[in-house]
């Protein structure tokens, strides 16, 4: 078995099990859990220092994984979700079965180690940046607090982040128009 296959086995075992990872992504670390693990969530947050209402970025492996937490997806927001640039899109019309939240942001991940991991998960995976709130973004895995290391359960250092600059994110306001929050 290849590192990437072991490292992926062993962030989806975490994952499973309720834990946290600190893993590479398309963009820069992220901190990240199992999308339907409340605690996990709510770990992530303290660790962090952020606001537990804030929901987390959603990484999903396909327009199908996003057609089920979202009602209708815009043909633009499609097109920023496969686009090459990493863009998270911010939904506000939720398939509220599956979410409780008001809205969430999404994105499609650009490498092959975070699909893999969304695929054999078989669900989303939560992601936010790799630092304290409020702190800036690690832009290398030596830039990571020491404390955000310590208090995930599993660090997937052989893999590195793909281009260590945080997504570009939009936010739907209707069928037809969006926002640019982050470019």
């Amino acid at each position: 078995m290849t590192n990437f296959n072991i490292e992926v086995q062993k962030c989806v075992e975490i994952l499973n099990n309720g834990g946290i990872i600190l893993y590479p992504t398309d963009t820069i670390y992220g901190i990240g859990s199992d999308s339907h693990n409340n605690e996990a969530i709510d770990r992530i947050n303290k660790l962090k220092g952020s606001d537990s209402k804030k929901p987390l970025i959603h990484l999903m492996n396909s327009l199908e994984m996003v057609e089920r937490y979202v009602k209708k997806i815009p043909d633009f927001a499609k097109e920023y979700l496969n686009d090459k640039r990493p863009t998270t899109v911010i939904f506000s019309n939720l398939n509220k079965e599956k979410l409780d939240y008001e809205t969430l942001g999404i994105r499609i991940p650009k490498n092959n180690f975070c699909l893999e991991i969304i695929k054999k998960l078989n669900r989303p995976i939560t992601s936010t940046s790799a630092n304290i709130t409020g702190s800036t973004f690690p832009i290398k895995n030596t830039d990571i607090d020491k404390n955000i290391i310590d208090g995930v359960d599993y660090y997937v250092e052989s893999i590195r982040s793909d281009k260590q600059i945080p997504s570009k994110i939009i936010k739907v306001l209707n069928e037809n128009n969006f926002e640019i929050i982050r470019s």
